[in-house]
């Protein structure tokens, strides 16, 4: 049985998610603050679900102190119409994110799809493509012998673009595969992520995503 975490303030809210996500075969274990999870052992966890709008520590600063020593995956719940809050959270390396209110069926989904990604066992464990390495088993990148500070998300985003390397990914494409979903009109959240990954490669390589205008993302590697 796979363990999520679940991080919200409002007691109502953990009750109702608790109680849904165990009929649906998960065992929940719930935290009203920030500064408690942090304090769990992190191995127990396949998962997380935090909220943005905690009391004290907020969601956001958990997901920073999460990531300095835990590549566990997070959903990060935000409200609606916070497209910073959004961007903020992936930024510092949230996995996906949905709006509140939303429907615990759309989080259900979301959960599997992202656990799916996380433990899904590439026929290939290690890949090579020029300078650059990736261990997918150990989830973690190089490029010439230097290893690549990569949260679990830019991680996925790079193995995705490396399986397709030369060929040009949209947008949608890409969402679909990280997010279970198309991407929106209004959404730049795949751009964000994008623009973080190029800027860590850059400090290694050059020339490595380009974009392709009205088309999408192609990784380029010598």
């Amino acid at each position: 049985m796979q363990t999520l975490a679940l991080i919200d303030d409002d007691l109502e809210i953990r009750q109702l998610l608790s109680q849904y996500l165990s009929q649906q075969g998960f065992e929940v274990v719930a935290f009203a603050d920030g500064e408690a999870f942090l304090k769990a052992q992190m191995v127990q966890f396949d998962l997380a679900v935090l909220d943005i709008g905690l009391p004290g520590m907020d969601g956001l600063d958990v997901c920073r102190n999460l990531r300095q020593t835990s590549n566990l995956p997070v959903i990060m719940l935000t409200a609606a119409s916070d497209d910073l809050d959004r961007i903020l959270g992936l930024e510092l390396g949230a996995d996906d994110y949905m709006g509140k209110p939303f429907n615990p069926r759309e989080l259900l989904a979301r959960i599997k799809a992202l656990l799916r990604r996380v433990h899904v066992q590439q026929p290939k464990q290690e890949l090579n493509a020029s300078a650059l390495h990736i261990d997918v088993l150990k989830r973690c990148a190089s490029y010439a012998g230097k290893n690549l500070p990569l949260t679990g998300a830019e991680f996925d985003l790079l193995n995705l673009l490396y399986q397709h390397q030369g060929e040009v990914l949209s947008r949608d494409a890409i969402c679909q595969v990280l997010h279970g979903r198309n991407a929106q009109p209004f959404d730049r959240s795949i751009d964000t992520s994008i623009s973080r990954l190029r800027n860590k490669l850059n400090q290694v390589a050059q020339d490595n995503i380009q974009n392709v205008r009205g088309k999408g993302y192609v990784l380029v590697l010598a």
